[in-house]
């Protein structure tokens, strides 16, 4: 959703309208924002697990063509690209790991400059994965097509954060809530119960070792 937002313009657009120049245009439509299509573009992965999966297939469905990317810190894979070789070959990058020692700002300054002029880069995972302020300095001298992030490095920002400043083009940020359903809060209870209910049966269910 939020990789769609950013290829239609969505926000600059619904600001456009609210602001009238729609209802002053000479013909059907505007287009004074470009629009990108995702098909027979290449999302480069980071976290290839359930969720990275899903939005793999998600990404087929669309037309466009998944690489994986190596996570620092996990032992490399023949079907995993390296970063330096991920980055300079994909329109749009999507973050779906973890956030530790080997994976902080893994994504800053020289990573985003190796990206394509014009890359989008998304980020639901957590927001220490990024550095926030590369992120925005690269959003402002353009060569980022777009970033959308619902996660930040501290969350609720009270302190403020670099991605807050309203000086920032072609930004979605969104306060953590691509998880939070009524349908999946609904969920959570019920593993809840299911979990409690296997403790006291003896049968452990979803063991995180």
């Amino acid at each position: 959703m939020l990789l769609l937002n950013l290829a239609t313009r969505l926000a600059d657009y619904q600001k456009a309208v609210g602001e009238g120049r729609w209802q002053q245009a000479k013909q059907f439509c505007l287009l004074d924002y470009p629009i990108v299509e995702l098909e027979g573009k290449t999302l480069g992965l980071l976290g290839h697990g359930e969720l990275g999966g899903a939005v793999a297939r998600l990404a087929q469905a669309f037309g466009m063509r998944v690489l994986l990317g190596q996570i620092p810190g996990r032992p490399a894979r023949p079907d995993r690209l390296p970063l330096a070789e991920l980055l300079p070959q994909i329109d749009a990058l999507t973050l779906h790991c973890p956030l530790n020692e080997h994976t902080r700002h893994f994504i800053g300054v020289p990573e985003l400059a190796s990206m394509k002029a014009g890359a989008f880069v998304v980020n639901t995972a957590r927001g220490g994965l990024i550095d926030e302020q590369a992120l925005a300095d690269a959003l402002r001298n353009g060569h980022l097509g777009g970033a959308a992030t619902d996660v930040l490095s501290v969350e609720p920002p009270t302190a403020g954060n670099p991605l807050l400043a309203d000086d920032i083009p072609r930004l979605i940020v969104t306060p953590h809530n691509a998880w939070g359903s009524r349908e999946a809060r609904q969920r959570i209870v019920g593993q809840l119960t299911e979990n409690a209910q296997g403790y006291f049966s003896g049968k452990a269910l979803r063991v995180v070792s």
